[in-house]
């Protein structure tokens, strides 16, 4: 009894691992440019948002090529970055686009979840910083 136990248990484990590896991602998360739009950093559940007005023209270029930089991270889109955990293999979401003020906005968040414990601000933090935007933590 005790081993099958065991081995629905793994079973368990290897088909979860499976779907977040291999589930489709919301195709209304690969587009969105959600608020706020206020200037600055915001916490938000599952991510983080900054937006920086006045931003420099080639700062989409700059956050791109950054973002392509890591080995974990790949674009299925313009704009759109998809960034996966070492281990599970996680994905986040980040979304990179210009308002019609001209101010950039960079929305990063999880797929799985609701709490991603910091990890998108942390990278999102490192990107604008080697990408010379010079946000800042906040």
């Amino acid at each position: 009894m005790l081993k099958w136990a065991v081995v629905a248990l793994v079973a368990l484990f290897l088909g979860a691992m499976a779907w977040v590896r291999l589930a489709p991602l919301p195709e209304a998360r690969l587009e969105a440019e959600p608020g706020p739009d206020g200037p600055g950093w915001h916490d938000l559940e599952g991510g983080v948002k900054l937006v920086i007005p006045g931003a420099p023209k080639d700062a989409e270029a700059r956050l791109k090529a950054v973002a392509l930089a890591d080995d974990s991270t790949v674009s299925p889109r313009e704009g759109t970055y998809v960034t996966r955990s070492l281990i599970w293999r996680f994905p986040d979401i980040t979304r990179v686009w210009r308002d019609s003020a001209g101010a950039l906005h960079v929305h990063a968040h999880l797929v799985f979840g609701r709490s991603d414990l910091g990890v998108n601000r942390r990278r999102l933090e490192r990107w604008i910083a080697e990408a010379g935007l010079g946000a800042g933590k906040s």
